[in-house]
Parts: C-alpha cells; sequence; structure tokens
C-alpha cells in the first residue's frame, strides 16, 4: 500500500471515530493524527485538523498537548494552513489554556503561533451590515449572539441567543461589571480566538492575554484600516486617550490598550452582547427606559468632560450579564468613542447602515459638521431602537415620514414620540442642544420608570 493510501485509510478511522466518540481515540491515534497533519495530501491534512478540532471541543486539554508541536510545522509552506487551521481549532475550544500555553513558550514561537491565527482568522467568514439598497425586514443592528440582524456569508439570517433570555430578566443589578486591568503591549501579543467583524475600514477580534497579575482576561481588539492623511496616527492616539479619560464611569467600557503599529488598534473588555433592539421586540419596557438612561447618564459624563461620542448607534452598546444576578437585566456600556468621523475620511462609512446616521454624517457641507448635537441623534436612534425593536427609519426614509409609535408604547408613555421627533430632527437647531437638556427630557417623557 502507498504512503498516501496509508493516510488516506488512517485519517478515515481516526476522524470516523473521533466524529462516533472522542473519547475512544487513544493516545496513539492521535500522535498518528498528528503525523497526518504532514501528509502529502491535503485531503488528508485538512482531515487531521478537523480530529484536532473535534478532540478539543470535548477535552481540551488531550488537543493542548500537542500545541507546541504543531508549532514546530508552522513554516512548512505546504502544511502551514492545516496546521494552523488545527491549531484555531483548539485555541477556539479553550482560549485560556492556549494562551498560558503560548505564554510558556519563547517568545519567538509564541509570536509565530499568533501570526498563524491571526492569518487564519483573517479568512473567516464574518458578520456584515445591511447594504441600504436590501429590502428593510424590520431587523436592527447588533452582533449575532443577542440581535439576530445579520447576515453570515451566504448561508442566511442566524439567530443565536446569549445566556439568560430577555424575559427572564426581571431588575436592574445591584452590582456593577468588572472592568479588566489595563496593560502595555505589543499588537502580536494578543493572541485572536475569533473574529467577530470584518468592514474595509475596521475589523474586529476576540482575544485573549495575559494580566499583570498573571491571569488571563478576554478582550475585543479592533483593527483599522485609516485614509491616507499625515497626521492620522496623531488625531487616532488623541481620540483614544479622550476615550481613556471617561472610561471610569460605570457606562462606559473601558480601554484595555492601544496604538498604532503596524496598523491602528484598539483592545477593550470583552462583551458578548450589543444592541438593544431584543428589548423593544419583547416589550421590555422597563429595562429599556432604564438602559438608556445609563446610556444618557454616561454622554453627560463625556459632554462636561468635553468628549463627543460622535458616531452613537445601537451597534455602539454592549450589555453585560452580572453572573451573581443570572435574573437582572444587562448593563449597559458605551462603546467607540470618538473615533467613528475620524475613520470616515472622505469614503462612506460602510460599517454602519445609512439609516443609522446622523445627517451631518452624510453631507457635512450642508448639514454641519459632527459635534455634541449629533451624540442627541445617536440617542435618539438607539432609544427608537430599544423601544421598538427595530431601527426608526428604513434606507431611504425622511425623519418626518418614516417614524412611528406603536400604540402599546404610545399609551404607557405619551410624550415619548415628541422626544424622539425632536432628537431625531435633520436640522440641528430643532434638536435639543445638549444632552443634558435631552436626558431630563428623556426622564420627563418616561416618568419615573426604575424597574
Amino acid at each position: 500500500m502507498s504512503i498516501e493510501n496509508a493516510d488516506r485509510r488512517d485519517a478515515n478511522y481516526v476522524l470516523s471515530a473521533a466524529l462516533e466518540d472522542p473519547e475512544t481515540l487513544s493516545d496513539r491515534d492521535l500522535d498518528r493524527t498528528l503525523e497526518l497533519l504532514e501528509s502529502d495530501a491535503k485531503r488528508v491534512r485538512v482531515a487531521a485538523a478537523w480530529v484536532f478540532g473535534i478532540v478539543a471541543a470535548d477535552t481540551p486539554a488531550r488537543a493542548l498537548s500537542y500545541v507546541s508541536q504543531m508549532a514546530d510545522r508552522l513554516d512548512d509552506s505546504e502544511i502551514g494552513p492545516e496546521v494552523t487551521r488545527a491549531l484555531a481549532y483548539v485555541a477556539d475550544a479553550d482560549p485560556e489554556t492556549i494562551e498560558r500555553e503560548l505564554r510558556s513558550m519563547d517568545d519567538e514561537t509564541a509570536r509565530r503561533c499568533r501570526a498563524a491565527l491571526w492569518g487564519e482568522l483573517a479568512q473567516r467568514t464574518v458578520v456584515r451590515t445591511p447594504e441600504d439598497d436590501e429590502p428593510d425586514d424590520g431587523h436592527a443592528m447588533a452582533r449575532p449572539e443577542s440581535d439576530e440582524w445579520g447576515w453570515i456569508g451566504a448561508s442566511g439570517r442566524t439567530e443565536v441567543y446569549g445566556t439568560g433570555s430577555e424575559p427572564d430578566r426581571r431588575q436592574p443589578p445591584s452590582e456593577r461589571p468588572v472592568a479588566p486591568p489595563t496593560v502595555d503591549y505589543d499588537y502580536d501579543q494578543y493572541t485572536p480566538v475569533e473574529r467577530i467583524y470584518r468592514a474595509e475600514t475596521v475589523e474586529s477580534f476576540k482575544v485573549v492575554f495575559q494580566t499583570p497579575d498573571g491571569g488571563i482576561e478576554p478582550g475585543i481588539f479592533k483593527r483599522f484600516r485609516p485614509p491616507d492623511e499625515d497626521d492620522f496616527e496623531s488625531s487616532f492616539y488623541r481620540r483614544i486617550g479622550m476615550w481613556r479619560s471617561i472610561d471610569g464611569h460605570e457606562a462606559i467600557l473601558p480601554v484595555v490598550d492601544w496604538g498604532a503599529d503596524p496598523t491602528p488598534w484598539v483592545v477593550t473588555a470583552y462583551e458578548d452582547v450589543d444592541g438593544v433592539a431584543e428589548l423593544g421586540r419583547n416589550g421590555r419596557l422597563d429595562a429599556a427606559v432604564w438602559t438608556l438612561s445609563n446610556v444618557a447618564e454616561s454622554l453627560c459624563f463625556a459632554h462636561r468632560r468635553g468628549v463627543i461620542h460622535g458616531g452613537l448607534t445601537p451597534g455602539s452598546i454592549v450589555r453585560s450579564s452580572i453572573f451573581t444576578e443570572p435574573n437582572a437585566w444587562r448593563f449597559p456600556r458605551v462603546t467607540d468613542w470618538g473615533y467613528v468621523s475620524l475613520l470616515r475620511g472622505n469614503a462612506a462609512l460602510e460599517s454602519v447602515s445609512a439609516r443609522y446616521l446622523a445627517p451631518e454624517h452624510v453631507d457635512p457641507e450642508s448639514s454641519g459638521g459632527v459635534d455634541g448635537v449629533t451624540d442627541v441623534y445617536g440617542f435618539g436612534v438607539v432609544a427608537y431602537e430599544a423601544l421598538v425593536g427595530r431601527p426608526p427609519f428604513g434606507p431611504d426614509s425622511e425623519a418626518d415620514e418614516g417614524l412611528s409609535i406603536p400604540a402599546a408604547l404610545d399609551r404607557r408613555f405619551p410624550e415619548i414620540e415628541s422626544f424622539l421627533r425632536r432628537c431625531l430632527a435633520d436640522r440641528k437647531p430643532e434638536r435639543f442642544q445638549t444632552v443634558e437638556e435631552m436626558t431630563t427630557a428623556f426622564r420627563a417623557a418616561t416618568g419615573d420608570t426604575d424597574g
């Protein structure tokens, strides 16, 4: 029997056994699977990578014991892609432990592993926002873990639900999310384990990293492709520094680290639920009002310190589960402060559907530049989606034509329509002129709702 045929036979055996019951695979079988990653036949190498993925999902420790040997094979250009795929499967199964494993390696080997993982994740299918010429089906803006807004590749709409469904959550939490410690690392000292989003100017990943006390924390890593501007790096540092200056507020997502080499990037605390539409779709008005009150307070806090958001959308709101209070509402925190308009340059902001953009984002010459009143418009968009469960406007709607308030919401809060219309006015002078004024009006429109 030829070597290639023997490889195919063994690959079929280990893959079938892994699919049937991965615990039946012996250490000798896994040693053979590692050898199959070096087969001349690509199908055999892919099958071997799948086996490591199946074993990692079942018993991560067994697969992790092979990570250092996988690392030794990464430099082989012929088998490298399949070895990297196997490594990515293991990383996805147990991000914390693989980060510890990489920290135990010499720096050069660990960097090669991380570089391979960055490259592997760069090829994966990711979520994207709807284009403006696609039909408005009422779905809202968020990642698929929480609000089923997006498309995954060409496979159609995805519905994935976070732990603790919204209707089971009954009151505000008494605790607050814990902020991870800040660190000062190079770009390639973060280990990517999942790709979250990709657009022309920005892409985001879930990463893990080591904290100063030796612990392992997850984070959201965003890297940017900036416009061609000589002073972009200094402007980026200034905007992130301004975000960092306000992230002590409980409703602002904290910054962990940032840099500009080899391209601008920022790491924040990790949250796996964003968007607010689920609140409106489930009729959770008390939770929605409480959530929006916290968002409004974060805007007031920031504006008092001279920091505007400039690109507030429902996707800018992440919501944290308090693990000691599983029946409490998720705590909202606002992310992506300050750099959205900076990244736009002269190009369309393709990562955000036009239905979420203020007129000054689309046509600054006619509508004026981005300023504090832009955050009033952004809050109006977020508030409508949280209360109603869908965007306020379709892709071709004008503000006066597209805004409608459900009867149940109008009965509960008779003043909410006029509040939202004022926030969402096309002309800046017709909006609330400060977020403080806006917050006072929101409280008046919603009464003393506190859950």
